[in-house]
């Protein structure tokens, strides 16, 4: 039997496994589909984070606001809406993760390559840079 830290352990695993599934192939669609408009919020997103993280926070809104982008920018909106329904339970382990020492750089700079290949409009190298990004941020105690 379970305890309550061994469900919590097991239901965070679930919610790593939808993201690396759904985010990832967000970004494959993003990198597909994206228009400018798809960019300059995505742009936006990362200049918010990385402001937060200059001025010594987490960058949680920034990286709120690029998976919400890179989401909008797929185009998708059945996967836009089983991101908006894991979103709440996505929280805990950003909130975490960004709270590792160094993490939020990290992150900032994954996001950048995420970007970048999204940019490029280079769907392989964008699902493989989200993927990527999920196991960098996925190192979090509440998994271990």
């Amino acid at each position: 039997m379970l305890g309550r830290d061994g469900a919590v352990r097991r239901q965070q695993g679930q919610i790593v496994e939808a993201r690396s599934t759904l985010e990832v192939k967000l970004a494959e669609l993003a990198a597909a589909r994206r228009t400018s408009d798809d960019m300059k919020a995505i742009d936006r997103a990362l200049d918010a984070m990385a402001e937060e993280v200059a001025s010594g926070a987490r960058g949680a809104r920034g990286d709120e606001l690029f998976h919400q982008a890179v989401t909008a920018a797929a185009h998708s909106g059945v996967l836009a809406q089983l991101m908006t329904f894991i979103a709440g339970m996505i929280l805990e382990t950003r909130l975490e993760s960004l709270g590792q020492p160094g993490r939020p750089e990290e992150s900032l700079a994954s996001h950048r390559k995420i970007a970048d290949a999204i940019r490029a409009k280079d769907a392989p190298g964008a699902a493989a840079a989200m993927l990527e990004h999920i196991v960098l941020v996925s190192d979090v105690a509440l998994l271990k």
